[in-house]
């Protein structure tokens, strides 16, 4: 596929960053702007990826591709960048009671037990932890800056014209974009804690009703909340008391408050992200990948990576085609 001009990329968060990544991989010539009056839900983020979910324990959808493809892609994406951020971790979920605990052995034969090995205390799941998200946006801005390809600066819709193609990875401040508006995402603001602790475990992740994440410098995070209210960059009292309900909860009685951090999530109602070009126009989106992004943008980049090199399709389950009656005039 010939490409005449360059793309750009608006937004610097975690999505936007991966699909620069790999545009860079792919020698698609970019531009990466990130708009110095929205507010940056990435920074936020705990950056846990685990490949099984819910109370009864199910691998996460496209596990298998998805795990496969995020270990060597940060491994190597650490060594361009001369940095570390990448912090595979075991992470361990307790049982929550005895009742819960029978619950799940009851039905053991009929779980996926690739990631799983189970304890008489709870289960431990391989290839989780965690990604540092604020070392890696840092990392690559600075990386992007040397190469010339990045600007603190917000799109403007005359700009289209000088780009092969936008694509849009602007996080939950897409559900403001006239474009995107539409499309039926489901934000969800959260708050974690950072914490100064000698008594949780710095050998796992543990998860129970929330997580405990062991950090570089000896403290710790706990997360996160869940609100639909509200979606102000300010935190509130209740989603605190929640917060320390759940360190209560997983044993953790002894603590120093250090930071909290807001994010909103860009979750969608079908819990699929948002990913393609609109047919007829030079938009597109990289968007929708709600608590799971950087387990859900690497692999989804490649793929996207792929179908704008014109080698394969997206999946129509994450392809922006499957709401192209919502663009439609």
């Amino acid at each position: 596929m010939k490409i005449s001009k360059p793309y750009l990329i608006v937004g610097q968060g975690v999505a936007g960053t991966v699909l620069a990544h790999h545009f860079l991989q792919a020698n698609i010539p970019f531009q990466i702007w990130d708009s110095p009056i929205h507010f940056n839900s990435s920074y936020a983020a705990g950056g846990i990826f685990n490949p099984v979910t819910g109370r009864k324990l199910e691998k996460t959808w496209l596990a298998d591709e998805l795990f496969d493809y995020l270990f060597p892609f940060y491994q190597q994406l650490e060594k361009t960048l001369n940095a570390s951020f990448f912090y595979p971790m075991p992470l361990f979920r307790p049982f929550a009671n005895a009742e819960m605990k029978q619950w799940l052995l009851d039905r053991k034969s009929e779980i996926n037990h690739d990631f799983l090995t189970w304890t008489d205390d709870g289960v431990w799941v391989k290839q989780a932890g965690w990604v540092d998200v604020a070392s890696l946006l840092r990392h690559s801005k600075n990386y992007f800056e040397k190469q010339g390809i990045y600007a603190a600066k917000t799109f403007q819709v005359a700009d289209a014209m000088d780009f092969e193609g936008v694509i849009f990875c602007e996080g939950f401040h897409a559900t403001q974009n006239p474009l995107w508006n539409k499309l039926p995402f489901l934000p969800a603001k959260g708050e974690l804690i950072r914490f100064q602790s000698n008594e949780p475990s710095r050998d796992c992740i543990l998860n129970k009703n929330g997580f405990i994440l062991p950090l570089p410098d000896g403290a710790f995070k706990v997360g996160a909340t869940y609100r639909w209210d509200e979606f102000t960059q300010t935190p509130t009292a209740s989603s605190r008391e929640e917060l320390f309900g759940k360190l209560t909860s997983m044993g953790v009685s002894n603590y120093e408050l250090l930071d909290t951090y807001v994010g909103i999530r860009p979750a969608t109602q079908d819990r699929r992200p948002f990913v393609g070009m609109l047919s007829g126009n030079n938009r597109g989106i990289f968007n929708g990948f709600g608590s799971k992004g950087v387990s859900l943008s690497p692999y989804f980049a490649h793929t996207f990576t792929q179908d704008i090199l014109g080698e394969k399709e997206l999946q129509a389950d994450v392809s922006i085609r499957r709401y192209s009656h919502l663009f439609s005039v």
